[in-house]
């Protein structure tokens, strides 16, 4: 989830589905806000939230790399990574429900309309003087809310969100640099994005499971477009974008597998 949250295009919600750990963290962080708190509780955040942090400071500087340099491969994995996760949560569709294709053509423009104003992200460590001034900390926190909003939604990327709101480079940087005062306030709007979303989503998954599975496979199939054309679309970079989405495909399958004895 924290290497998926560092690449435009691509949500950290759509790993944990694929993992079978998306339900259970939704209901977790309800919990935590309900103060219905228990050791397992704790113990499974704990673990998620190690991770996704770790991977987000250790893997930073690669990601970028990766972008740069293997662009077809990278983001072709990243293609194949969604495409292999969209059947799983067509499943959790209720069956023959008409009205599911609306919230799902609803998903697919969403993320197709914002990917128009998402434009590409400057080279790491090449952003001008950091401004830590009132004004531009508290655009970090409003930037970090609808960001962690997104980064829990699959198909719809928090870096994606970052970069239609020109924070991506600034907070990027700032995980590399360690630039506590910027992580700080960012932090505190991620922390408010996700308390609201996942609550939200509590209610939806209760109250109208098909659906709200219907508009978050489209968001994840809206994602897809977006992805190839940064990926690159010169026909030197076909080939590499078909085995990067090869391999992504059989990274889908295994954490898919994964995430059924996970629940098992």
């Amino acid at each position: 989830m924290g290497i998926a949250n560092l690449i435009p295009g691509v949500s950290g919600g759509t790993m944990a589905l694929i993992g079978g750990i998306y339900d259970r963290l939704i209901s977790s962080i309800n919990a935590i806000v309900a103060l219905k708190i228990n050791r397992e509780i704790v113990f499974f955040l704990i673990t998620v939230v190690s991770g996704i942090a770790i991977s987000i400071f250790a893997f930073s500087h690669l990601i970028n790399m990766a972008i740069e340099s293997i662009p077809g491969y990278t983001y072709g994995c990243f293609i194949g990574l969604v495409t292999g996760s969209i059947p799983f949560v067509m499943k959790r569709r209720t069956k023959g429900k008409k009205s599911d294709y609306f919230f799902i053509v609803l998903g697919v423009v969403l993320v197709v309309f914002l990917s128009f104003y998402a434009s590409k992200p400057e080279k790491i460590g090449e952003t001008s003087k950091v401004s830590h001034s009132i004004g531009s900390l508290m655009y970090d926190s409003i930037a970090g809310f609808f960001g962690a909003a997104s980064m829990i939604l699959p198909g719809l990327s928090g870096a994606f969100i970052l970069l239609i709101m020109n924070e991506y480079v600034r907070i990027v940087n700032a995980v590399s640099s360690l630039d506590v005062i910027i992580l700080l306030f960012t932090g505190a709007g991620i922390l408010l994005g996700i308390v609201f979303i996942s609550r939200l989503l509590k209610k939806l998954l209760t109250k109208f499971p098909s659906e709200t599975f219907s508009f978050l496979a489209g968001l994840m199939i809206g994602s897809l477009p977006d992805l190839a054309l940064r990926a690159g679309i010169y026909p030197e970079i076909t080939f590499s974008v078909i085995i990067g989405a090869f391999f992504g495909l059989l990274m889908s399958f295994l954490l898919s597998k994964a995430g059924q004895r996970n629940k098992m």
